[in-house]
This record gives C-alpha cells, structure tokens and sequence, in this order.
C-alpha cells in the first residue's frame, strides 16, 4: 500500500515563490495573451519564428524574478531546489496558458531532459549540453516512439545503435519527436538498443546525439490540430557515429531512464491538465453568466450546472490525487508505483478535455479569439491525448496493479 499521508503547508519560502509566481503569471504573462496567440495561429514558419521576440522579455523578467527552472529539484544546479510536491501548484499555474511554460523554460521536452541529464548525465554531459539548456540558449528534443512499434512493448524498437571504436554507431527511424524543428534545438535524446543479447531490460540505452552529427536526418514535419504540434517531426538515422560517452547513466539502463521520464512528465502534464481545466471552468462560467437560454441565464440551466459541478469535484478530486503522487515520488527518489501515474493520467487528461471543450461550446464562434487561450488548450490537450497510454492501457494498469495488492 502507498503512504497515504502528506504534507499540508509549504515553507514560508516556497510559499513565497509559489505566490510570486501566480502574481507573475496575473500580472506579466496574461497580459501578453493575446498578442502571443495571434502570432502563434498567423505563424506559417513555427512557434518559436513567431513568438521568440515576444516571449524574450517575458523570460528576461522571469529570470530576475528568481522564477527560472523551477522543475529542476535539489541539485547543484538548481538556483531554487524544488521537490516535487513544491512544484507541483506551480506547473498548475502555468497551465492556464499553453505556452506559459516557455516563459519559465520550464516547457516540455526540455524540462524532462533537462532532469534526465540532471540525474544521469556525466559532469562532461552537463557542462557541455545541459548548462546551456538551463540558460535557454538551446534547447533539446526526445525521440523514444517509432513508426511501427509500441513504447509498452519495447522489444518491438527497431532503432539500435553498435559500439564502433570511440563512438556508436546509429540507425533506425523516430516519430513523434517533440521540439526536433526548433531553430535553437542543439540535440537529441534518443532510446535505441544497444545489446540485444543483454536480457530484456538491459538491452536499451539512451543516447545524446548532437542534431548535426552526420547520418541525421529531419523527415516530415507532422503538422495538425493547431499550432502546438509544428514541433513535431519523424527523423532517421543512418550511421550516425555518436561519441562513447555520450551515454545516459551506463549503457543498459535506457528502459530505466524512459520509466524515469515518463514518471516525470506523466506528472507535470497531468498538473498542467488541471491548470488547462481550470482556467477552462473560469472562463465557462464567466461566459454563461452573460449568456441567456430563453428568459434564463445559461449559468442557471441544468445541464450546463451539472457541466460546472463535474468539473470541479473532478478538479478537486484530481488534484489531490496529483499532490499525494508528487509527495510519493519525493518520499522514494522520484519512482511511483505504475498504477498510481495510471490513475492520475486516466483521470487528468479526460477531465482537461471535457472542460475546455465545453467552455468552447458555450463561447461559440468566440472560443477562436486570440484574446482567449481555449483553442491553443484545445489542441496541446489533442496532442497529449496522442502521446499518452490510451484510456483501456492504463485502466490495464491500474486493475493488474489493484490484483497485485
């Protein structure tokens, strides 16, 4: 059985940042909205051509703010040292924007690369290829999915590097790369296998591969669904020699350090989902208080009640199941059981996309104003639906976990 209890305060310093932060985001962030998903849905050439000039100013200040790699927990590194549970209303907060994140550089992919090579890499790796992402003077992409393979079944991953000499070599396909387009992305963490007589588990690693090494190639650009996906591309690799060192942790431990990511990002998206949630229920109910069905207010009929009350005992249900899993992970150095991330996810993510999309039916033709966040949220929330188990895969997870018991 897990613990069940946790903590109930934060210190009075995090309770500091944390305000700071949420007077931050009210103050600074909200009143670019607009402007940024204008450029964002006029941009034909990607989210970092068209908002970076925008976002600069808005990261200058977070930096001067002491608001800057908030997800980065206690490390050398970490100018703030947040545990997970600490974190945790934070990445709420920036969820009510979809690109709020950028501003803290505390976005996705990099915030879990950047905590993979925070526990793993060597101090070479870090000097070289995490400092500069920690001062968001590049940035990074994750290749771990393939066209005709499962991440839940890794014997199926084609994509195999060999030991050469002083280098690897690679080849193979990724799909599905997050941040592999943008301008500033310097490299590539990549799972491959690299001993396939090792047993299962010890058969993958994760390799750093800088974006220019000969043999990388960029393919499609998988486009859809709005402009939170520009980002994403397939890419291939063909003989491309990767130095030796250029290994996470030791060569083997690749399954152990997807686990790691996915426990990691598993859950920061699920609290982003309740910051989108949220700010999607603000919005709906401010927008039926103004909107008449018949001689009624809309805000008084009793579907859209009924919408309200789903969303927040879902929120607030949700939300407490999120803090206890972030206060686990801080108690058993960042691991959580399989099915608790399971139940976090079957239940964040469904609860997200229903209230953004019925704060979009009750704003109408509205919903498409720059000056609100709701198709931005709409399709972030259509793209993490891509990349996350679906719905039978962790109810799966969550059964056989309950029969292990």
């Amino acid at each position: 059985m897990p613990p069940r209890s946790v903590e109930t305060a934060p210190s009075p310093r995090v309770s500091t940042l944390q305000t700071r932060l949420h007077r931050f985001m009210h103050t600074v962030v909200l009143s670019q909205e607009g402007a940024i998903n204008a450029a964002l849905r006029l941009s034909t050439t990607g989210p970092q051509d068209a908002v970076g000039p925008l976002l600069a100013p808005l990261r200058q200040k977070a930096q001067l703010a002491g608001l800057w790699n908030l997800f980065l927990p206690i490390s050398p590194r970490a100018s703030q040292g947040l545990s997970h549970w600490e974190y945790a209303p934070m990445i709420e907060a920036m969820g009510h924007i979809p690109w709020a994140a950028e501003v803290f550089n505390s976005a996705q992919p990099d915030a879990g690369n950047m905590q993979l090579l925070d526990s793993y890499g060597s101090e070479a790796l870090k000097d070289g290829w995490l400092d500069p992402l920690l001062r968001a003077e590049t940035r990074s992409a994750w290749a771990a999915a393939e066209p005709d393979a499962e991440l839940h079944s890794p014997d199926s991953l084609q994509c195999q590097a060999t030991q050469d000499g002083n280098s690897w070599r690679l080849n193979g396909q990724k799909t599905w790369v997050q941040g592999l387009l943008d301008p500033r992305t310097a490299s590539l963490l990549v799972l491959c296998r690299t001993d396939a007589q090792a047993a299962l588990h010890r058969q993958f690693s994760v390799l750093l591969v800088p974006l220019k090494t000969d043999g990388v190639q960029l393919g499609r650009q998988l486009q859809g669904w709005g402009t939170a996906q520009k980002a994403l591309a397939e890419v291939s690799f063909e003989n491309a020699r990767v130095p030796i060192h250029h290994v996470l942790g030791q060569p083997g431990q690749g399954l152990e350090i997807l686990q790691a990511r996915q426990r990691i990002v598993g859950l920061h998206d699920a609290l982003w989902c309740l910051g989108a949630a949220e700010r999607a229920l603000d919005l709906l109910i401010a927008r039926l208080q103004t909107r008449r069905i018949g001689e009624q207010l809309a805000v008084h009929h009793p579907v859209w009640q009924q919408r309200i009350a789903r969303t927040r005992t879902g929120l607030d249900t949700t939300r407490m199941l999120a803090r206890r899993s972030a206060w686990q992970m801080d108690q058993n150095d960042s691991h959580l059981p399989p099915q608790e991330l399971a139940m976090l996810q079957s239940l964040a993510l469904p609860l997200a996309v229903d209230a953004v999309q019925w704060s979009i039916l009750a704003h109408e033709a509205d919903a498409l104003d720059d000056s609100l966040p709701l198709a931005g949220l709409s399709a972030q929330l259509r793209l993490m639906q891509q990349l996350t188990p679906p719905i039978e895969v962790l109810h799966a997870q969550i059964a056989q976990g309950e029969l292990l018991r």
